[in-house]
């Protein structure tokens, strides 16, 4: 029988966030994993915990062979990725993938010129539907986002996303 996440860890992440937990499960070093209603939980040991909000997370795989969770996130303009060994994927890594496909609004692919390469920009926004519509810009392997092809493609792509979802240009 699995562990009952303790009544205590539960309290605190409601007083500090306003959040529900969903989801936990313990890592093999017996630390609690946590995905709620807006953010998932990690606790990656000697005192790092991250709150990383659903809409953050930009990919979340499940290695059984490994019985790992790999979480890539955007961080300040660069990818940080974060790995956790669990026990089995469980209840938290199927609410993961649940919440994280939850965030997205709409989605945009465009080549960059006549190439094979692509831009893809993504617009999402917190599962809770709280706070505001945000955009990550995904480039193909080798891409620079500051040539001249890639923004334009870029800049393409968003506004098909923006007048997906009846923005305009400027909101």
């Amino acid at each position: 029988m699995a562990p009952t996440l303790p009544r205590q860890v539960r309290r605190d992440i409601a007083r500090e966030h306003g959040e529900r937990v969903l989801a936990a499960q313990q890592d093999l070093r017996g630390a609690w994993q946590l995905g709620t209603d807006a953010a998932l939980h990690l606790d990656l040991g000697d005192g790092d915990r991250r709150r990383i909000p659903w809409e953050r997370v930009e990919s979340l795989a499940w290695d059984a062979a490994a019985s790992t969770v790999t979480v890539l996130t955007a961080d300040e303009g660069a990818l940080r990725r974060d790995v956790v060994t669990l026990e089995g994927s469980g209840r938290l890594v199927e609410l993961a993938r649940e919440r994280v496909d939850a965030s997205i609004l709409a989605r945009a692919h465009q080549r960059v010129g006549d190439g094979r390469d692509a831009v893809t920009v993504v617009a999402r926004r917190s599962p809770t539907r709280q706070g505001p519509v945000t955009f990550s810009y995904l480039l193909d392997r080798g891409l620079s986002s500051e040539d001249a092809a890639v923004k334009e493609a870029t800049a393409r792509a968003l506004a098909v996303v923006r007048s997906d979802l009846g923005l305009a240009s400027d909101d």
